[in-house]
């Protein structure tokens, strides 16, 4: 690849971590979902993590432990090599996804029973009505358009 090319996919790294680190992943741990995303081989070990992002072993490692719990990056282990490598588990992304969704309906239950702890009582309602509205919207509108998502490449 072009080193042109290089810096551009470093800086996409860079646009993929920051936004998911909105979403609570540590940025690291978004820097190593993005390289592991585009990477050739697709598995890496921590050390060539760690070196190809010039990240400390520390930072890689807790990352590391936090995206194989999370679901995102499978670990593998093979007789006669010591490293363990990690790879995307591109798969998974779709269960994050269900997370948020569920997380979702989950406010809405929220906001309904919220509602109806305020009925009769409309002026303290009225802002809790709104979230609620939309959270309803969501609730009804998501869940069909997620079942007709196409299925993922094989």
């Amino acid at each position: 690849m072009s080193i042109g090319r290089e810096t551009r996919l470093s800086a996409w790294i860079e646009r993929f971590a920051a936004h998911f680190a909105e979403e609570g992943i540590p940025l690291i741990g978004g820097r190593i979902l993005g390289y592991l995303l585009i990477c050739q081989p697709s598995e890496r070990t921590a050390a060539e993590l760690s070196q190809e992002l010039e990240a400390s072993s520390g930072s890689i490692s807790t990352n590391l432990k936090f995206l194989v719990s999370a679901g995102l990056v499978t670990k593998r282990t093979r007789r006669g090599r010591q490293a363990a490598q990690y790879r995307i588990d591109e798969k998974r992304w779709a269960d994050l996804v269900q997370r948020k969704l569920d997380a979702l309906v989950s406010v809405r239950d929220l906001t309904e029973s919220g509602m109806r702890l305020l009925s009769g009582d409309p002026e303290r309602a009225m802002r809790l009505r709104t979230v609620d509205q939309l959270y309803t919207w969501l609730a009804d509108e998501l869940p069909p358009l997620w079942e007709r998502r196409p299925a993922a490449p094989k």
